[in-house]
């Protein structure tokens, strides 16, 4: 059964690192029936398929995986069956995993989620940087008609002499 591509065709890793969950390989039905000199290369059709674009396929080409595992073309048709077991095939006639196709979701969701957050960085920055242009606007000499100045910081303006008041200023009392 064909099965829809998963992500576009141009999905590529670009530097992103792909994790082997040991674990989990550990515990796949596909390790277990492997026979151990098979299963460094499940690692291997792994890591090439990572190297692939659309990222994490594989051509569906039998001489043509095992040549870029490195692998004798006898061998890998001696042990396909295992090799790609858990493999499907989709309409742009690629070979995808469930695990790997799961591995590059979360890679474009984190890369998503990335290019969101430095978007809203850069548009803070830059009404960060207006808002810094008006102040020192204001405060290089332009006015506002409505700005008022503030006498919050200013000396009191003594009352004058006539009022009965006396001339000293008022001492300062400690409490």
């Amino acid at each position: 059964m064909i099965r829809q591509i998963p992500y576009p065709a141009d999905t590529r890793a670009k530097g992103w690192r792909f994790e082997l969950d040991h674990e989990r390989i550990r515990q796949s039905d596909t390790w277990a029936i492997a026979a151990a000199d098979v299963r460094p290369w499940l690692l291997m059709l792994w890591m090439v398929a990572w190297e692939q674009t659309p990222c994490a396929s594989l051509p569906d080409d039998d001489a043509l995986i095992a040549a870029r595992i490195g692998m004798a073309a006898k061998t890998f048709a001696k042990h396909k069956a295992v090799l790609l077991r858990g493999w499907w095939k989709a309409e742009d006639g690629r070979l995808y995993h469930d695990v790997m196709v799961e591995r590059v979701a979360a890679m474009l969701a984190k890369r998503e989620k990335d290019q969101k957050r430095t978007a809203a960085n850069r548009a803070k920055q830059q009404a960060g940087s207006s808002d810094v242009a008006s102040v020192s606007r204001v405060t290089s000499g332009e006015s506002h008609a409505s700005s008022t100045p503030s006498t919050k910081h200013q000396a009191p303006i003594p009352e004058p002499s006539g009022s009965g008041a006396s001339a000293k200023p008022p001492r300062a009392t400690r409490k």
